[in-house]
């Protein structure tokens, strides 16, 4: 996991305890906050989804532009070895 997205999942962790922590301090019923904490949890569980999703995407990506280049890198140097000879 990259720099940019630990620090995502860091910011969503602490926003997600930051609003458990406020509800649990407001004046609501239990069962209003209980109902407000599942429907925080659920929202926190789709964005995580799509944050790791994106995350799964881009190194998918890299990793094949990184093996693109390693081939390309390959061929160059099959040319050059072969100019040499």
């Amino acid at each position: 996991m990259g720099n940019g997205t630990s620090f995502l999942v860091g910011v969503a962790c602490g926003l997600t305890a930051g609003a458990a922590i406020a509800l649990l301090w407001a004046p609501a019923s239990g069962e209003e906050t209980r109902r407000q904490l599942r429907k925080s949890a659920d929202r926190l569980s789709r964005r995580a989804k799509t944050l790791y999703d994106g995350a799964a995407d881009a190194a998918a990506e890299l990793a094949a532009g990184g093996a693109e280049m390693v081939e390309e890198l390959r061929e160059a140097g099959k040319r050059i070895v072969a100019v040499r000879d």
